[in-house]
Formats: structure tokens, C-alpha cells, sequence
């Protein structure tokens, strides 16, 4: 089996297992928009509560309140992908089932995103070290929520896996955010950013989200960018889920999934 029939196998199995969990749970697709609400407000209650006084500690108070809310927010997707539901029965528990995970991830993070300015300024290319991290390091969140990594672990296992399928798995990442593109968000800024953990909750869209005018014409893109990015971020856990235990090998000696 070649590439291209490999890529239409996988493709082909991970949009089915995708349509079915929107048709399962279609309520989904508003949740990455309801979480970035939450969490943009988190933001601005910290930088009130904090920034005159606590300055300099923002920097650690701030991916605590990711990590909580990447938490809660891998939790429903997480029952989402193995479940085909989402269920609210335990949903206080869910913003601790993978704060530890995210924030020994995080923790990591700050330390490369410390020295990358310098590694940048090295090489003669910031943007080209952050797109080179971001592609690297892509499916970080999925070895979180899906695989149980954490710490150092998880970027281990990501840079082994994108090894291995970085063309199966960078291919629909360039689409989503050439959508993204396309809709009037930043491209370059997409690719380069460095927060690599929330990249299936899409944190970034929500920058220039305005609470005093909810029929913003901004707010309306932003909401379609959500949709999107629900919808990329279950196909991303069904592409992991058939990739993660299997090799082109593997799947062409069984010729299905």
C-alpha cells in the first residue's frame, strides 16, 4: 500500500468516527467557544487581581488556569472520542483529571519558550524555530488526553509519533488553519505559537472577542472558528487514536481499521 492509499484509508475512517461523534454530540461544537469565554475572562480577572502587585507571578498563575481549564476541557473530549458521548455526571472532578499532566507539560514549556528568543535570535529565525516547535511537537495534547502521557514523556512520545506520521498528521493541521487563514486570522501567528498544548481547544482565535457587543461581527467569526476547530479537534483524536497503534505495515497487511 503507497502513501496516498494509506492517507485515504486513515482520512476515510478518521472523518467517519468523526460525523458520528458530532451526530452523537453535536452540543460539542460550541465548546471550545464556551471554554475560550472562560478562559478569556480568567485572563482578565488575573491581570486585575494581579498585575499591579503580582506582577511578576502572572507567568506561573497563568497556566495554572489553562491547565484547569485544558483539563475539564480534555475530560469531555476525551469521552467524546472513546464513548461517542459526553457526559456531565462527574464534571466539577474533570478540571483535576489532567491538571498535573498538563502543567508538568507546561512546566517544560516555559523553559523552551524562555530560551527560544535567544535560539531565535542565534539562528537569524524566531518565526521558523516557533513553526518548527509547533509541527514537532503537534500532537502533544492528544498523548495528554488520549495516550496518558505527562512531563517529559509526552514530548518524547510526540516527537516519536510525528516521526512516524508527520505527514498523515501535519496535512489537515495546515488545512484547518489554512481555513482559519481564510476566515481572517493570522496564519504565521497560528503556526508559530508556542502554547502547543491548547492547540485542539484553538485559544487563540478568541483575541478580539468583545463582551459588550455580542452580535460583534468579530464575535460571529470567532464562534465559526470554534466550530471549526470542535470539529478538527475530534478528528485530531480519531486520527491519533487509528495512527498511535499502528504503522502503514500494519494497516496494509490488514487492508482496514
Amino acid at each position: 500500500m503507497n502513501f496516498f492509499e494509506d492517507l485515504q484509508l486513515v482520512y476515510k475512517k478518521a472523518g467517519k468516527d468523526t460525523l458520528l461523534k458530532i451526530k452523537k454530540a453535536p452540543h460539542f461544537l460550541i465548546f471550545p467557544f464556551i471554554y475560550g469565554v472562560v478562559y478569556m475572562l480568567g485572563m482578565v480577572l488575573i491581570g486585575k487581581l494581579f498585575a499591579r502587585s503580582y506582577g511578576t507571578i502572572i507567568g506561573f498563575i497563568i497556566p495554572l488556569l489553562t491547565s484547569l481549564i485544558l483539563s475539564s476541557y480534555f475530560s469531555v473530549l476525551s469521552d467524546l472520542i472513546y464513548y461517542n458521548r459526553i457526559s456531565f455526571r462527574n464534571f466539577s472532578k474533570t478540571f483535576m483529571a489532567y491538571f498535573a499532566s498538563i502543567y508538568s507539560v507546561f512546566f517544560i514549556l516555559m523553559i523552551i519558550s524562555f530560551f527560544m528568543p535567544g535560539i531565535g535570535v542565534m539562528m537569524g529565525a524566531t518565526t521558523l524555530v516557533g513553526a518548527v516547535i509547533t509541527l514537532a511537537l503537534n500532537p502533544i495534547a492528544e498523548s495528554i488526553y488520549i495516550r496518558g502521557e505527562y512531563y517529559t514523556s509526552a514530548y518524547t512520545h510526540s516527537l516519536e509519533f510525528m516521526k512516524e506520521n508527520f505527514l498523515l498528521w501535519t496535512i489537515p493541521f495546515l488545512i484547518y488553519l489554512g481555513i482559519l487563514h481564510l476566515l481572517g486570522f493570522d496564519f504565521a501567528f497560528m503556526i508559530v505559537s508556542n502554547s502547543i498544548v491548547d492547540l485542539p481547544l484553538g485559544q487563540e482565535i478568541m483575541t478580539g472577542l468583545s463582551y459588550t457587543n455580542p452580535l460583534d461581527p468579530q464575535n460571529i467569526k470567532i464562534l465559526l472558528a470554534s466550530i471549526i476547530t470542535a470539529v478538527y479537534a475530534i478528528f485530531r483524536g480519531n486520527l491519533y487514536r487509528i495512527l498511535v497503534g499502528s504503522t502503514r505495515r500494519k494497516r496494509a497487511y490488514m487492508g482496514e481499521l
